[in-house]
């Protein structure tokens, strides 16, 4: 760990029930104040959508902070084929205080590493556009074989 910021058990435990029991739609990740602990701050039901995951990353720019996050994207291929794919998120806007963007960046693979197998694709979004659905799908159907 680069930063040496710890991973909290819950926050591979609620990535488990994503991944394997597919319990909830995203997980939202943030540092604690102290900037040493990344911990779960959030657990969406399945039936939140897209947009509520949008409201939940502006809330945290209103505040100037960073998060990360885990959707659990449904999506279908160009010949129609339903798909599922975890997609890991740094939401690091530009308004964030300079440290804490520099700590997020030195410990987003630590908590990967922590997280282990089963993420898809990852999305690297510094502003609202990097966010927008288009963009997600392009980086998720980037390699897909369909």
């Amino acid at each position: 760990m680069a930063s040496g910021v710890q991973v909290d058990d819950e926050c591979k435990v609620a990535f488990q029930d994503v991944k394997l029991g597919h319990k909830f739609r995203y997980i939202v990740y943030s540092l604690t104040e102290d900037m040493k602990k990344i911990h779960v701050v959030k657990r969406a039901d399945l039936d939140a959508e897209y947009k509520d995951f949008l409201a939940d990353m502006k809330g945290a720019e209103d505040l100037e902070e960073c998060r990360y996050a885990i959707y659990d994207a449904e999506y279908q291929t160009k010949d129609g084929q339903p798909r599922n794919k975890i997609v890991f998120f740094m939401w690091n806007p530009e308004n964030a205080k300079v440290k804490q963007r520099m700590v997020y960046s030195s410990s987003k693979d630590a908590l990967k590493k922590a997280l282990g197998e089963g993420i898809g694709k990852e999305v690297q979004a510094n502003e609202s556009s990097d966010l927008s659905w288009d963009h997600v799908m392009e980086i998720i159907t980037r390699t897909d074989r369909n």
